[in-house]
């Protein structure tokens, strides 16, 4: 029995707080991995995107004159920021006249996964007013 001038929880309290604050804990611990995960996923996708508009320019510099249709491994030339493993290829086509092809495909590890993303444009002859 407590007595009325005694202070303090009882044992049930304490076990009930405790239960809670490790439920608490586990979701916060839940949250923040998912958004460290999220947040990983985001970059990779946003430099593989960076790394493509800037390759593709370059070559739209260069002009329909300076490509040679061929397959060309630019895994070398990826962000070191990128998840390894990871690997590129541009292959460089012409399907009519007055057109080459240009496709990119860039694959690295996302956490355990292998994401794969693939990316083409056209050059013309005539340049971009075709």
């Amino acid at each position: 029995m407590k007595k009325p001038n005694q202070a303090g929880f009882t044992i049930v309290e304490i076990i009930i707080a405790t239960i809670l604050g490790g439920m608490i804990m586990a979701s916060a611990s839940l949250i923040i991995g998912n958004y460290s995960h999220l947040g990983g996923k985001g970059r990779n996708l946003v430099l593989s995107n960076s790394f493509i508009e800037g390759k593709i320019e370059a070559l739209r510099s260069i002009g329909y004159n300076g490509l040679s249709d061929g397959t060309t491994d630019i895994a070398g030339e990826l962000p070191s920021e990128l998840s390894q493993p990871r690997s590129a290829s541009l292959q460089i086509s012409s399907p009519g006249a007055g057109l080459k092809q240009i496709d990119v495909t860039i694959t690295y590890s996302d956490q355990g996964t292998n994401r794969s993303y693939s990316y083409r444009t056209f050059i013309g002859e005539l340049g971009v007013g075709q």
